[in-house]
C-alpha cells in the first residue's frame, strides 16, 4: 500500500467513526438515576430522574422555568430554558445535566416528557 492509499483509508474510517459516535450520541438515554444518588461527582453529567411534579416557578421576564420534582427518595430543581404547559403533582420524566447553583445540585434540563 502507497502513503496516498494509506492516508484517504484513514481519512474515511475516521469519517465513519465520527458519524458512528454522532449518532450514537443522540440515541442512547442515560441511565435512570434516583434524586438520592446525585451526588456533586455527578456534576456536568447527563442523568435521566423520574417524579412528581411538587412546584413549578415561572419567569416569564426571562422566559425561564423552575420545577422541583421529588421520588420516594428526595427533590431536586430542574430548569428549563423555555417554559412549558404542565401542572402540579404530573409525573415526569426528565434528561439533563447536573449543574450547581448556589451550593444546590440542580438538573439542567434537556428533555422533558409525561408519564
Amino acid at each position: 500500500m502507497n502513503n496516498q492509499t494509506l492516508l484517504k483509508t484513514s481519512l474515511i474510517v475516521s469519517i465513519i467513526g465520527i458519524i458512528i459516535l454522532l449518532v450514537l450520541m443522540n440515541t442512547v438515554k442515560p441511565t435512570q438515576i434516583k434524586i438520592i444518588n446525585i451526588k456533586e461527582q455527578n456534576l456536568n453529567q447527563k442523568v435521566q430522574v423520574i417524579g412528581n411534579i411538587a412546584q413549578i416557578k415561572t419567569y416569564k421576564e426571562s422566559n425561564f422555568q423552575i420545577i422541583t420534582i421529588n421520588d420516594s427518595t428526595g427533590k431536586i430543581d430542574v430548569t428549563i430554558d423555555s417554559p412549558i404547559n404542565i401542572t402540579k403533582n404530573n409525573t415526569i420524566s426528565v434528561i439533563g445535566k447536573i449543574t450547581e447553583y448556589k451550593n444546590n445540585l440542580q438538573i439542567q434540563a434537556e428533555e422533558i416528557t409525561l408519564k
